[in-house]
């Protein structure tokens, strides 16, 4: 229970530092917050589940669910004024037929090579698969829900719920038996 305590606040604070630059400039550090929060997040796997394997298939995973743009989506049309769709976003969106909420999801589902890694490792593949269209419908529903509740600054919010999930994922997937 700690553990999966644990997890859960660390991804979190974690998920809520990769979507935001102010750290990185207070401590001078310059790239992406993704880069340093990535490894991070693998530390808080290998804590939680005592398995470097996991460390870093959740690591890389969450590597690879950060990396590509989003920043388009998450306002699911609320932004003012918008960011201009990424390549990426602009593709999602007309496979959506415009459907911001469902290009999002599709977005979200890029979580799928972390949690299909984890549960290759764990011997429950088709879980994991169930768990990362769980959690990407969960982090879909954590942006509406904060654009809702706090719509004149929601991805906070959003984030740190996203993060949340993320955590609660590493202690019912990845963490010790």
């Amino acid at each position: 229970m700690t553990s999966a305590l644990l997890a859960l606040l660390a991804r979190s604070g974690l998920n809520r530092a990769r979507g935001n630059k102010t750290w990185l400039k207070r401590l001078g550090l310059k790239g992406r917050p993704l880069f340093y929060v990535a490894p991070a997040m693998a530390l808080v796997a290998l804590l939680v589940a005592g398995d470097a394997r996991l460390a870093v298939a959740w690591g890389l995973g969450f590597l690879i669910w950060g990396a590509p743009a989003w920043g388009h989506l998450i306002g699911l049309g609320r932004h003012v004024p918008d960011r201009a769709p990424s390549r990426l976003e602009a593709t999602l969106l007309e496979v959506a037929g415009g459907n911001v909420h469902l290009a999002l999801l599709m977005r979200m589902c890029f979580c799928l090579p972390a949690f299909v890694a984890v549960g290759w490792l764990v011997g429950a593949p088709l879980a994991a698969a169930l768990y990362a269209l769980a959690f990407a419908a969960f982090a879909v529903a954590a942006y509406e829900m904060a654009w809702r509740v706090h719509p004149l600054n929601p991805i906070w919010i959003a984030e740190l719920i996203v993060g949340a999930g993320w955590g609660f994922v590493i202690a019912a997937l990845g963490g010790p038996s």
